[in-house]
């Protein structure tokens, strides 16, 4: 077991239940002192998960984790791969999920108009990685209004100097007052040859 994973289990034991923190640690590593342990945390999903480009919210990364512990080989373990694997058939339907619940995807967001290199970025790596996609949104569908017909994208970037691969196509077609939301079909990276060349 990992130190720092046991001096978290301490100082959550000793917040808990109003204990010494040392103590609790001293009591901890004791046992485990003749164990091992490899310790896969959510955090470790929401990381596969960014890397893959995938949006993801934090309760949909447990329950991937979790997934991934009741079904895997004893004999071959756990590894990135597992969670990598895990990913594949994950998909975030951003129509399904209640608006007042944008906030709970993880990820940084770029936001761009087609035909321009210019990308505003949403949440900073690694400390800003939750809560980024209402503001990434918002920014989208105004740019939309303000040239009807022209597609704006938001992408996910595993980090923050890459290009994002487009996940959201947002634009606002000829007799709309609210821009559509749809998951991206075009191929329009930031920085393509399409891009380049359009005006």
């Amino acid at each position: 077991m990992y130190d720092y994973i046991l001096e978290e289990m301490a100082d959550a034991i000793a917040k808990e239940l109003h204990v010494d923190s040392n103590e609790t640690l001293s009591v901890l590593s004791r046992y485990w002192q003749d164990k091992i342990a490899h310790v896969w945390q959510v955090d470790d999903m929401l990381e596969a998960a960014r890397r893959a480009g995938k949006p993801i919210t934090r309760t949909d990364a447990a329950g991937l984790l979790y997934n991934v512990f009741d079904h895997h080989d004893s004999s071959l373990g756990i590894s990135w791969t597992s969670l990598d694997v895990a990913l594949e058939d994950y998909h975030f339907d951003l129509k399904t999920w209640p608006e007042e619940k944008y906030i709970e995807v993880h990820g940084i967001f770029k936001v761009w108009r087609k035909g321009n290199p210019i990308a505003h970025q949403f949440g900073t790596y690694p400390n800003k990685l939750d809560g980024n996609l209402p503001d990434a949104l918002g920014l989208a569908k105004t740019m939309a209004k303000e040239i009807p017909g022209e597609s704006v994208f938001i992408g996910l970037a595993n980090y923050p100097d890459e290009d994002a691969v487009p996940w959201l196509t947002i634009s606002l077609p000829d007799g709309n007052t609210e821009p559509i939301i749809e998951e991206s079909e075009e191929p329009c990276t930031l920085y393509s040859q399409d891009n380049a060349s359009a005006s």
